[in-house]
């Protein structure tokens, strides 16, 4: 019998199945409902820390879409709670921290998005890239082997063949003035998701980097508080931990892509080979639904927030050699120490009720002379009238011509058009997307332009929208609206 591999064994899947997050997610009673909104807001989009309130609002608009959509999820509590819920460490679902100006932000954690990823490959695919897959481990191996080949002969035998097949391309083309197609329309389908696919993943992996930096800045501020020895022993084990995710195989993984990424040539390389690709006859059904276009700018995103992560861990450090030689600050920092102390004790198991109690943090005041004078209550005088029959012809036709603006269907039209432009105006988007919704659709686009930090609104320029009402054409005059892409300077 093959022998089975420890990640495999009944025991370890048995404790995984209640401790792994991801799990968790996959069998919850709401897990569709879940993974759709985790998948609509962070992933499809590739957006990250995205404020409590925005999330809240959104949420708030997938929930009325769902019932709406004749969801039998008992969606019974509100927007607000079902984030703190997914936050708590039961879930671990969501990552709940506080931005550059104090406001609550959220970012889905790795655990999630493996789940989610887990069902985007349950999908129904209309074909399955086999060929371009298998050559892709053929040209892996086949490199693993020729680069760790130190035998001359056998290098010299790979070169002289390479020259011999770029030799005989060269003469073809000259002899026939037109260069053969290599690959069919198949073959370049093929490569062209795998390579998106690959590409989706490397975002996945940037999380997991950031959960392991994260993870050890908590350990290090949990020693902190702790540590009843010496500084230097101290710093000593926490540089090691630190080195020791540095050198890690995940670690110099992502230092080697960071610095691949940086280099402005690569970028270059990266961006025209992209365009060109996009570009091939073959491709164009699959550019519209595909998020490639704009994954170096996702990269980015990605890595910086690891950078910052990393950045955060030597603010702590340096925090923590400066602060203890400030010796005026010492009772103050004793009190936090005892404080924090009791927190990560705590931490596995709180208690039930108040455990700990602050004194206010300062007096209440009353001063007499501050209270106003008396003042009588004025009576209110109840007038009696007989009640009139109303009548009963009323028309309650308006209860079932509510205006609903699909708000996610604005966002996905200015998504649409900031793929082919860096930035667009209202004007061109309704001339895209025409109004079906009047005045209340065009001021939902007002709304989303003024959320967005990217976009911009120009007193000094006025712009004309006309779109059709009741069969009547329709013009309005508003501020010229400007929507860019994300990252753009």
């Amino acid at each position: 019998m093959a022998k089975i591999v420890d990640y495999m064994q009944y025991d370890y899947l048995k404790m995984l199945r209640g401790s792994h997050a991801a799990w968790r997610l996959l069998a919850a009673d709401q897990a569709p409902f879940i993974a759709a909104f985790f998948y609509r807001e962070f992933l499809a989009e590739k957006r990250r820390a995205i404020e409590e309130d925005r999330l809240i609002e959104d949420l708030e608009d997938f929930i009325y879409e769902s019932k709406r959509g004749g969801s039998e999820e008992q969606l019974l509590r509100l927007p607000g709670e079902y984030l703190e819920i997914w936050s708590d460490p039961q879930h671990m679902w969501l990552r709940r921290f506080y931005g550059e100006n104090d406001e609550v932000r959220y970012d889905l954690t790795a655990a999630a998005q493996k789940a989610v990823e887990w069902l985007i490959g349950l999908r129904k695919q209309s074909f399955v890239g086999t060929e371009s897959r298998l050559r892709t481990v053929f040209d892996l191996l086949h490199q693993i082997a020729r680069e760790t080949d130190l035998n001359v002969e056998n290098r010299l035998a790979y070169l002289r063949g390479e020259q011999e097949k770029i030799q005989k391309e060269i003469t073809a083309i000259r002899e026939s003035g037109r260069v053969q197609p290599v690959l069919d329309e198949l073959q370049v389908k093929e490569r062209f998701l795998q390579a998106s696919a690959t590409a989706e993943g490397i975002l996945s992996d940037f999380r997991e980097v950031e959960e392991n930096f994260r993870a050890l800045e908590q350990r290090l501020m949990e020693r902190i508080v702790t540590w009843k020895q010496g500084k230097g022993e101290l710093l000593e084990k926490v540089f090691a931990d630190r080195d020791l995710i540095r050198n890690s195989e995940q670690g110099r993984s992502f230092a080697a892509f960071w610095r691949f990424l940086m280099l402005s040539q690569q970028q270059e390389d990266f961006t025209d080979t992209l365009q060109k690709v996009l570009q091939a006859d073959s491709l164009r059904a699959l550019v519209k639904e595909n998020h490639l276009l704009h994954i170096d700018r996702a990269w980015v995103e990605a890595a910086s927030e690891v950078q910052l992560t990393i950045a955060q861990l030597s603010k702590q450090i340096r925090r923590y050699v400066d602060e203890r030689y400030l010796l005026e600050e010492r009772h103050i920092y004793e009190i936090i120490q005892r404080i924090e102390c009791q927190a990560i004790q705590a931490k596995g198991d709180i208690p039930q009720g108040v455990f700990a109690e602050l004194d206010a943090a300062a007096p209440k005041i009353d001063l007499p002379m501050d209270r106003p004078l008396f003042v009588p209550p004025q009576r209110t005088r109840l007038e009696n009238h007989a009640l009139e029959a109303g009548s009963s012809q009323a028309s309650v036709a308006a209860l079932f011509q509510q205006v609903y603006v699909d708000k996610a269907q604005l966002k996905r039209n200015i998504q649409h058009l900031l793929q082919q432009k860096t930035e667009v105006t209202l004007a061109e988007i309704v001339q895209e997307y025409p109004l079906q919704q009047g005045l209340t659709e065009l001021l939902a686009y007002l709304v989303l332009a003024g959320r967005g930090e990217q976009h911009g609104f120009f007193d000094e320029s006025w712009q004309e929208i006309l779109f059709e009402r009741d069969g009547r054409k329709l013009l309005t005059k508003c501020e010229t609206v400007v929507f860019r892409r994300k990252g753009r300077e």
